[in-house]
């Protein structure tokens, strides 16, 4: 057209290409990008990291409600009943008072299927329950005598 001349294109045979993985991205343009943070990080709102700062929330409040009946106390967080230790719920949690020590198994308590509403703020109070329930019967008292006047505003 208009002073253009056609080059004639080597008659080659073309064998098709198959895009490499590497190459192919959304777009087409670029390889996919990493995100800023990398794959290093852990992801904060993983189950395990929301029961263990869930958890550790709920035994910084009832330590702070009794600081001398839990002093030298450890929680200790699993993921799965051992069968090992006492306790009147051993499926959530074991309590063993020569050691010292609340061991609260994650899995258990975060599969509860006795929650009315399955939400995450429904997960936590059950978890505080949990945490609760273990002080008291590590303690070897009753739940409304163990911080009178707490819940009275129920």
């Amino acid at each position: 057209m208009f002073g253009r001349r056609r080059v004639p294109r080597d008659p080659a045979p073309v064998s098709p290409q198959v895009p490499s993985r590497r190459s192919a991205s959304r777009h087409g343009r670029r390889p996919i990008r990493s995100s800023i943070t990398g794959p290093s990080l852990a992801d904060p709102e993983s189950r395990l990291r929301r029961f263990e700062i869930d958890a550790r929330a709920a035994v910084a409040v009832v330590n702070g409600y009794l600081p001398d009946e839990l002093r030298g106390v450890h929680f200790g967080f699993q993921t799965a009943p051992t069968g090992t230790g006492e306790s009147q719920l051993p499926l959530l949690y074991t309590i063993d008072r020569p050691s010292k020590s609340i061991l609260l198994y994650r899995m258990p308590i975060q599969r509860a299927k006795s929650l009315h509403v399955d939400d995450a703020e429904h997960r936590r109070a059950f978890l505080e329950y949990c945490v609760y329930r273990a002080v008291c019967e590590y303690l070897g008292a009753d739940p409304w005598d163990l911080i009178p006047g707490r819940f009275e505003h129920y």
